[in-house]
């Protein structure tokens, strides 16, 4: 029976160095030097640069069709598109890919 007491605070003496060293050990850590920031300067608003809304004028849909096919419609649109494109590229195809993309079956 002395040997069962004995294992009994051998077990707690071990369960009290598990869990008393290691805060000991934390407790002891010292303290990470903290960065001060003066957010007073690095504050920017997100509604800086907020315009606030105007009234505009609009024309009817109808004023708005007729000038279009004026210009020339979707076509010139498209157009004015193409020609801002870098000259790098070109129409043709990349190699290896057919003009449907879908490739030789």
């Amino acid at each position: 029976m002395k040997t069962h007491l004995l294992a009994k605070n051998q077990v707690r003496c071990f369960l009290a160095a598990v869990f008393v060293v290691p805060s000991l050990a934390l407790a002891q850590a010292p303290e990470p030097e903290t960065i001060k920031t003066d957010y007073k300067l690095a504050y920017r608003s997100a509604l800086s640069e907020y315009e606030a809304y105007k009234e505009q004028s609009v024309q009817s849909w109808k004023e708005a069709n007729d000038k279009v096919g004026e210009i020339g419609g979707w076509r010139a649109y498209a157009k004015e598109m193409r020609q801002a494109e870098p000259a790098t590229q070109s129409d043709q195809p990349a190699p290896g890919h057919d003009a449907a993309h879908g490739g030789k079956k």
